[in-house]
């Protein structure tokens, strides 16, 4: 018997596109079939063979991007990268509103004191880039005092959403009205899901409600692996432009809720940084409320973004490597970032009985007091025994390069824009001290700074008579140096051009 396996051509396992398919299937049907010679792109053999070709680059395409999807690292779909934080325990941060103060005053003419009840909703001016003002909720009921009285109220950015009011507890002395939108109807099968009609939702202020004759108030759970079968829970999810998910268990974790019932949700839309604004930016009332009007608002402060891909791919395994205990210094910053609201977090101690933990929020924003003490309460509650932690805000550090009177010069060759190169210029520092950029105790050399101006295009030589730390001597170009508390970001940028056009 002829032995085939030393004529049996090698397989290319590497052949997994286009031309790779095109190539192996010409190569093997000379072997088999040596009488057609034909590899004019009219030949009906060679149309079938680019048309299977054509088939197994875009299998293999989708073979790779599916195994793609089974590793942290290299997953881009965001309900993977989801997937694999849930298996390392870390939950995303969700999208949180900002918050303030509004004083309200009466007109001197009004004769009776003013009851204003919790969710009065107060706005903003019209903002273009959002096509409408920011409305905010008063976060509790508020008597203001007759006369040009005055009383101060919490507010919380965000507006209640729904157009059908659900009555709890009906005919009992805890009967309570409540906003909601309908879901529909439950369909009976496992693992159902729906999406709330409004967004970008606070999945903070979701509340779910099933039911006809008795509404039943359903509890949210992080995961249904604890859930029994009959227990009334949900779980929530959010996408990156904050349309959140609701799903209900399929009758084994978690129960389902039964054909046909009516399923609502009282929410909230808003959050993000959107609602960070500036003191006094707070001035109507949205419904009208005679005698009474907004006499000043505070700076609303505390609102952030949904937690990009990026950063749960980063922060996930830092979570997991500290498995929710504090022991190295390493251990104390990486719990740190696993409270929402923090992107950099620096653990300083010279011993370990005490540690002081410096934090910054996103684009280095500085923390408030109520992000300082869930940093220290989730961190606190990870340490051994008899060690002590102190939170702090991060110490934002200004960076000078040139000043008005001594600005960086760049030589410009004839043949470039000066303005073009300048801005190009001011574009790479701000880049270099951005808060992605940036870390603590970073060490910025004037040698860096140099040679970042040194390389964009057009620039023949570069003079730099300053480069300071803007709480520092205002002489010289040296080393920024930061200490480990501190971040370096942007400070007064003074670049001019010799030359060019």
């Amino acid at each position: 018997m002829a032995d085939l396996t030393s004529s049996s051509p090698a397989i290319d396992y590497t052949a997994k596109d286009f031309d790779g398919f095109r190539q192996a299937m010409l190569d093997h049907a000379a072997r088999v079939y040596p009488e057609w010679a034909g590899r004019n792109t009219a030949d009906f053999g060679v149309l079938l063979v680019n048309l299977f070709a054509y088939m197994g680059d875009i299998l293999s395409y989708y073979q790779d991007s599916a195994a793609r999807e089974a590793f942290l690292e290299t997953a881009t779909q965001r309900s993977s990268v989801l997937a694999h934080a849930a298996l390392l325990g870390y939950k995303p941060a969700t999208a949180a509103p900002s918050t303030g103060t509004v004083t309200f005053v009466t007109d001197p003419t009004q004769s009776t004191d003013v009851v204003l009840p919790a969710g009065t909703q107060v706005t903003t001016s019209f903002i273009q880039s959002l096509d409408a003002p920011l409305t905010f909720e008063t976060d509790e009921a508020v008597t203001v005092p007759a006369r040009g009285g005055t009383a101060t109220v919490s507010v919380t950015e965000g507006a209640t959403a729904g157009s059908q009011t659900l009555t709890l507890n009906a005919g009992t002395a805890m009967e309570t009205l409540v906003l909601v939108d309908s879901l529909g109807t439950s369909d009976g099968t496992a693992s159902q899901a729906v999406t709330l009609p409004s967004n970008p939702a606070l999945v903070d202020s979701v509340r779910v409600f099933v039911g006809s004759d008795t509404i039943v108030e359903w509890q949210v759970t992080t995961d249904f692996l604890t859930a029994a079968a009959t227990d009334k829970v949900f779980t929530l999810s959010s996408s990156d432009t904050g349309v959140v998910t609701i799903t209900f268990g399929d009758g084994t974790l978690g129960a389902i809720p039964d054909l046909d019932v009516p399923v609502y949700a009282a929410y909230k839309v808003g959050g993000g940084v959107r609602g960070n604004i500036d003191a006094n930016q707070v001035i109507d009332i949205t419904m009208g409320i005679a005698g009474v009007y907004i006499a000043s608002s505070s700076a609303m402060t505390g609102g952030r973004e949904i937690e990009s891909t990026e950063s749960i791919r980063m922060n996930a395994p830092r979570v997991f490597r500290a498995q929710d205990r504090a022991v190295s210094l390493r251990d104390f910053e990486d719990l740190a970032l696993a409270v929402p609201g923090n992107a950099k977090a620096k653990a300083i101690g010279a011993h370990y009985s005490a540690i002081t933990i410096a934090t910054v929020g996103a684009d280095n924003s500085v923390p408030g007091d109520d992000q300082i003490t869930a940093t220290a309460r989730f961190v606190q509650d990870r340490t051994l025994t008899g060690v002590y932690v102190d939170v702090v805000p991060g110490t934002l550090v200004g960076v000078n390069v040139g000043s008005a009177a001594s600005p960086v010069v760049l030589g410009i060759y004839p043949n470039f824009r000066a303005s073009e190169v300048v801005m190009a210029a001011q574009k790479a520092v701000q880049d270099l001290l951005s808060s992605q950029r940036s870390t603590f105790g970073q060490r910025i050399p004037a040698s860096k700074v140099y040679a970042l101006l040194d390389s964009i295009p057009g620039v023949e030589y570069v003079s730099i008579p300053l480069l300071a730390r803007a709480d520092g001597q205002q002489t010289g170009a040296q080393d920024i140096i930061c200490r480990d508390w501190e971040v370096p970001v942007a400070g007064q940028i003074y670049i001019t051009a010799d030359g060019g056009q």
